[in-house]
C-alpha cells in the first residue's frame, strides 16, 4: 500500500535513473535529479530477417499478442472480437480470456523471449492489433509492441493514446468498438494497401 513511498525512496538512492519514455520521466521527475530517456529498441540478432507470410488463412488472419497483464486492455476489443468472428480468423498469442476463447481461431501459448520474435512472425498475420486502455500507466509505456509487430511486417491498428503517437505508419483509433471494426474492415478491404502498410512499418522499425 505504500508503494509510492517505497518507489520514491528507491529511485532517490540512484545516481541516475534511465527510463524509456518522456512521460515516464515526467512522472518521476520529483524522485531523482538526473533522469535520462533512452527509447526502446529491438535487439537485431532476434528481430532481423524474420519470415512472415500473408493471406495464408481461409479468412484474413487478425491477431494480438500479450501477457496476462493485458486483460484490461483486451476489454477494449472484446466486442470487436465477437462481432468479427465470422469475418476473420482471430489469432491470439500469450493470453486469451476464457470469454473470448470460443471466438478465437488459434491460440498460441507464450514462449521464452529468445524464441518470441520468430514465433510472433510465424503467426502469419494479415493485420495486428494493439489495444490499450487510456490511463497514466499505459501513457508512460513505450511503443514496444509497435516495434515488435513492425519487425514482423504486420500492418497495425492501435489505440490512439500517447504511447502510440508519433511518426510510425500505423492506424490509430479511438477506443470505441465501432471505430475498431470500421478500421479493421477498411484495412482488409484493400489487401495490397494493407500489405504496403506492413512493409512501411517494417522499414521504419528496421531503420
Amino acid at each position: 500500500k505504500d508503494i509510492a513511498k517505497r518507489l520514491k525512496k528507491a529511485v532517490g538512492l540512484c545516481d541516475r535513473l534511465v527510463v524509456s519514455t518522456q512521460p515516464l520521466a515526467n512522472a518521476l521527475r520529483d524522485f531523482n535529479a538526473d533522469i535520462r530517456v533512452v527509447e526502446n529498441r529491438l535487439p537485431s540478432q532476434w528481430w532481423s530477417g524474420l519470415n512472415s507470410h500473408r493471406q495464408r488463412g481461409r479468412k484474413p488472419r487478425v491477431g494480438w499478442a500479450g501477457g496476462s497483464g493485458h486483460s484490461d486492455d483486451l476489454q477494449v476489443i472484446a466486442e470487436v472480437v465477437r462481432e468479427l468472428a465470422g469475418e476473420v480468423e482471430w489469432v491470439f498469442m500469450g493470453m486469451c480470456p476464457p470469454a473470448l476463447r470460443p471466438y478465437v481461431h488459434e491460440f498460441h501459448r507464450g514462449v521464452n523471449i529468445e524464441k518470441y520474435p520468430a514465433r510472433l512472425a510465424s503467426l502469419n498475420l494479415d493485420l495486428a492489433l494493439a489495444p490499450l486502455k487510456d490511463n497514466i500507466f499505459n501513457a508512460c509505456k513505450s511503443n514496444l509492441r509497435l516495434l515488435e509487430y513492425g519487425a514482423c511486417g504486420f500492418p497495425v491498428i492501435c489505440s490512439d493514446i500517447l504511447c502510440y503517437r508519433g511518426d510510425f505508419p500505423v492506424t490509430r483509433v479511438r477506443n470505441k468498438a465501432k471505430d475498431w471494426i470500421a478500421a479493421i474492415r477498411e484495412h482488409l478491404a484493400e489487401p495490397d494497401a494493407n500489405a504496403g502498410a506492413g512493409d512501411a512499418l517494417r522499414s521504419v522499425v528496421l531503420d
